[in-house]
């Protein structure tokens, strides 16, 4: 890989990382009052097991 192309690897990492991160932020900041994600209740029923 040239230079160039290797920054655009590493910007384009960031940027996707960043795009998740808001998704999974924005996604528990608008969930209704009580409500629990399913990765969440699993990881409950996981960690009493």
């Amino acid at each position: 890989m040239t230079k160039k192309e290797k920054i655009i690897a590493i910007c384009f990492s960031i940027s996707f990382i960043m795009v998740v991160v808001s998704a999974i932020y924005t996604a528990s900041l608008n969930k209704p009052e009580g409500y629990r994600f399913n990765v969440v209740r699993w990881y409950h029923q996981l960690k009493k097991s």
